[in-house]
């Protein structure tokens, strides 16, 4: 799927280079931390969050923060998912 299109950012999007740095993709946040000498203490909304499958998302351009309005790419419609990626009605205002 595309990134979405500028004009949704205030500001142009930072490119961070990160060749340089040890990742470790799949780790959590907190070990990573953990590993590098940092205590942690409290991390909140980690309870809240789902992973969702990407490819619920395929095609969709997302139109708000929450990531539940969208525009479809083919169509031109929108679609409105609510937080576990699941396709639903309009929500009323």
């Amino acid at each position: 799927s595309s990134p979405p299109p500028l004009y949704q950012f205030d500001e142009p999007p930072l490119l961070v280079e990160v060749e340089h740095l040890d990742l470790k993709p799949g780790s959590e946040v907190e070990d990573v931390l953990e590993a590098q000498g940092e205590s942690i203490t409290d991390i909140v909304g980690k309870e809240a969050w789902v992973d969702n499958d990407p490819a619920l998302y395929d095609g969709l351009v997302p139109q708000n923060n929450e990531w539940t309005e969208f525009v479809d790419e083919k169509t031109g419609e929108w679609v409105y998912m609510d937080e576990f990626g699941q396709r639903i009605e309009k929500p009323a205002a």
